[in-house]
């Protein structure tokens, strides 16, 4: 009976449709539109093909000159001729580390002589890379090291040689006796240490343990900085942005900050384009009360208003220009945890750039990109996951939001094994701004960011006008003052002119 009326209700169906369709043609000289045969030829296949392809490419504003498409051509004769270097077998992990094939290439030498404009997303306490940092702890005869079972690799700094404990040694002699050898050293100072770890973050954060000692005097902590400091003019790089965590008395906090101010100041001298500005971290790991970053970012306030970048008289600048959360995103508070005190903060003091975290997780439920994006954070920190969330992506765009994409750091923390599938790429194709950064360089690099460009070229077929892209987007989306951002960009632009022409000339 059932399926007598849904067939008795169908054909009533078909009954009326007919009807409108005869009195169309009766009345109005309608006809129902003959379908028009589709185009099977090769050449139509092709044309559909070519169009879908190209809606698929890197979306850049980059428009190339002639010395600059003959560039990109040598760029592409490099990346061929690398990949052909491997036989059918490319690192696309990227082992920067240890491959010196990556950094015998005529692709890494680019890279490295590539002006790549400013560093956004760099934390103070992991500047230089081991070789550079090496070179530095060699020669600081405060700095020991424990070659104990129960000290061995931690540094240790002393002010006379009778401080020293047992199982101590000043780093350049427990190297020159053997005491410690450098590749032991290099694997227990990066990430190479951390291979069989189930939780590669537990290895991470005990690094930064095994170097606190960097930080114990004002001295030690200047020095630091300023070798920090040159590294990255050296490397073409013209700004940075560092995060660090100020805790403690506002004297105490003044302290620490002075004490990269004055660093800044002396490499100006050498190097009189280069500019750093402050982020004050805050923290949001499990563990930790909360209640602690209303002191933080109350330091925050106090080193803006009482330490400024006075190295032009004339134009006198903000040296802390942002606030940040930190730590390990899936073993910390969500940022929704910190709402009120952040809306709270931003409305207080709407001059600070809000520069969050969010991101930086494969946890599925992990939605703090959406308070990142919410609370109005300038810029977001990683981006890993946001494309979870469609139309967030679309808001980014909208917005200009941009995403501090670390390539190497997403790698040696197992987010993302084959850097062809970080999602950055895709960002990249959907218009969402985004600009490289290194991260952690002391532990995971072997040249701070060339090997981030480097990894994003080589992985994401990049050509030259999303590499100038990206480095014109470091300066675009940066936080300092428009003083500032316009004196980067003429003096990147300078360094752009003579890059491409010492290939091309």
């Amino acid at each position: 009976m059932k399926q007598s009326a849904k067939k008795k209700k169908r054909i009533a169906g078909l009954f009326l449709f007919l009807t409108v369709v005869f009195s169309c043609v009766s009345v109005f000289g309608c006809r129902v539109p003959e379908k028009v045969p589709e185009d099977t030829s090769e050449q139509a296949y092709l044309q559909k093909r070519n169009s879908l392809a190209e809606s698929n490419g890197y979306r850049t504003d980059m428009i190339l000159s002639e010395d600059e498409k003959l560039l990109d051509t040598m760029l592409a004769a490099w990346k061929a001729e690398y990949i052909a270097s491997y036989a059918g077998s490319v690192p696309y992990d990227m082992p920067v580390l240890t491959d010196e094939n990556i950094w015998n290439s005529a692709l890494y030498r680019f890279c490295e002589l590539l002006p790549k404009g400013s560093d956004l997303h760099l934390h103070a306490s992991a500047l230089l890379p081991f070789d550079e940092l090496l070179t530095f702890v060699e020669s600081r005869d405060e700095l020991y090291i424990g070659t104990g079972e129960d000290n061995r690799y931690f540094l240790f700094c002393h002010e006379t040689p009778e401080d020293a404990g047992v199982n101590e040694l000043p780093v350049k002699e427990a190297l020159a006796q053997g005491a410690i050898g450098r590749e032991e050293l290099k694997t227990q100072w990066t990430m190479l240490g951390g291979t069989e770890y189930a939780d590669i973050w537990e290895w991470f954060e005990g690094l930064f343990d095994k170097q606190d000692a960097l930080g114990d005097t004002s001295a030690l902590n200047e020095a630091y900085y300023a070798e920090a400091f040159r590294y990255y003019c050296r490397n073409n790089v013209l700004h940075i942005e560092i995060r660090k965590v100020f805790r403690g008395s506002h004297e105490k906090a003044a302290a620490k900050a002075a004490a990269i101010r004055n660093a800044y100041y002396e490499v100006k001298k050498e190097y009189p384009d280069f500019i750093v500005s402050l982020v004050t971290a805050g923290v949001k790991y499990l563990g930790a009360d909360k209640e602690i970053n209303e002191e933080i970012l109350d330091n925050a306030i106090y080193i803006r208003d009482h330490l400024k970048d006075e190295s032009d008289p004339e134009h006198v600048h903000d040296f802390m220009i942002g606030i940040d959360l930190v730590n390990e995103e899936d073993k910390s508070y969500p940022l929704i945890e910190f709402a009120d005190l952040l809306d709270r903060f931003s409305r207080e003091h709407p001059d600070v750039h809000l520069l969050l975290h969010a991101g930086e997780s494969l946890n599925a439920s992990s939605d703090n990109v959406i308070d990142a994006y919410l609370l109005g954070s300038d810029r977001i920190g990683h981006g890993l996951n946001l494309y979870r969330f469609p139309e967030l992506v679309d808001l980014m765009r909208r917005d200009g939001i941009c995403l501090e994409v670390c390539p190497i750091s997403n790698q040696t923390l197992r987010y993302v094994s084959d850097l062809r599938s970080h999602p950055a790429a895709e960002y990249l194709k959907r218009g969402v701004p985004i600009c490289l950064c290194s991260d952690d360089p002391a532990f995971q690099e072997h040249e701070a960011l060339t090997d981030d460009y480097f990894a994003a070229v080589v992985c994401w077929d990049l050509g030259l006008a999303e590499i100038k892209q990206l480095c014109r987007n470091s300066i675009t989306y940066s936080c300092v003052d428009d003083i500032q951002k316009e004196e980067l960009m003429r003096n990147w632009e300078k360094q752009w002119e003579a890059f491409v022409l010492c290939f091309v000339k």
